[in-house]
């Protein structure tokens, strides 16, 4: 879902503990070598 949003790829992924919720926190890069952090609620997906 990052993915197609951002028109990236993701680089790297790890997951955080954030006030009791799973979050994925995500790095993306694009073809241009833009870079985004993204942060996304591993429970129902939302980007936060």
């Amino acid at each position: 879902m990052a993915e197609q949003h951002f028109h990236a790829r993701v680089v790297k992924a790890e997951t955080e503990r954030d006030n009791g919720r799973t979050v994925y926190v995500l790095r993306l890069l694009n073809d241009a070598g833009r870079v985004w952090t993204v942060r996304v609620d591993a429970a129902n997906g939302t980007l936060l």
